[in-house]
């Protein structure tokens, strides 16, 4: 009888055991998938925008340290950066995700950095963004919802619900201006300040160790820009790390010269950076090829 007893309390026990340990198992489980976006957060920590240098990805306009700055950080330690949502979710269907460590979003109101799966969205074609893709973010599904009441019109959307968004820009009147003429290297490039234009003198026929003067005319509201602070920035395909970086000079009213020797041969990146005071920071980006 005290051996059936024994046997029935060892057996009680070892059935309270088990149920503890699939308890905890459980509780283990649910912890430790509800912080894996909190690691991916100390693992991939996002960078600081900096306007007077970082520029998008996809459409090579100036990435403001605004609500719309979202960033993409790759598992090679690369960022990078795009000035809208839009742009983000182009780079990754030309590139897809496999090499993507982190993506992250800025709440709307905050502008606090938030992972991309982890926060909540509103769209609608009357929300201006800088590329007019018309997505917002927030943190707290609570903000967004009360952003839609107080403007009475959005779609909630999830972040599993951006992969399958239809990505199109709306028509938000933005400007778009053909540089160049018919090169196949010329692009549309939009500008964030209306009425701002920039035309950069195309060079040709540069050879290596040979002095070219580097030369864009910029007009706001069809007239000359003058006094503005021109930067060229240069580096050799391949190797951003070794980025130049030239002051030029206005030789006459909205003209901004600056000369320049290419000490290799091959195709060099050469963006110009246009600044005019608090309210005005564009960006353009052209190539060259330079031959020995």
């Amino acid at each position: 009888m005290k051996k059936f007893s024994l046997f029935l309390i060892v057996s009680v026990c070892f059935v309270f055991l088990l149920v503890a340990c699939s308890s905890n198992d459980k509780e283990n489980e649910n912890v430790n998938s509800g912080k894996s976006n909190e690691v991916v957060a100390l693992e991939y920590e996002p960078e600081d925008i900096d306007p007077e240098t970082d520029v998008c990805e996809v459409c090579a306009m100036a990435v403001a340290d605004d609500r719309h700055a979202t960033q993409i950080m790759l598992k090679n330690d690369r960022t990078l950066k795009f000035d809208d949502l839009g742009c983000l979710y182009g780079w990754i269907e030309e590139n897809g995700e496999e090499d993507i460590g982190a993506k992250y979003v800025r709440d709307y109101h905050t502008e606090e950095w938030i992972l991309l799966e982890d926060a909540t969205y509103v769209f609608d074609e009357q929300i201006e963004t800088p590329m007019s893709y018309g997505i917002i973010s927030f943190k707290d599904k609570s903000d967004a919802t009360e952003y839609m009441e107080e403007k009475d019109f959005g779609e909630l959307l999830t972040s599993e619900a951006l992969a399958d968004h239809k990505w199109e820009m709306m028509d938000h009147d933005h400007d778009h201006h053909d540089h160049g003429d018919d090169n196949e290297n010329d692009h549309e490039h939009g500008f964030h300040k209306e009425g701002f234009d920039m035309q950069v003198t195309e060079l040709d026929d540069v050879k290596v160790e040979e002095e070219k003067a580097l030369e864009v005319a910029i007009t706001l509201d069809e007239s000359a820009l003058e006094g503005a602070d021109v930067r060229y920035e240069i580096w050799l395909e391949n190797d951003k790390d070794g980025t130049d970086w030239v002051d030029a000079k206005e030789t006459s009213a909205g003209n901004y010269v600056a000369d320049y020797t290419f000490n290799e041969a091959g195709t060099y990146h050469i963006q110009v950076h246009v600044k005019d005071g608090e309210e005005l920071h564009e960006h353009l980006e052209v190539e060259i090829s330079v031959e020995d």
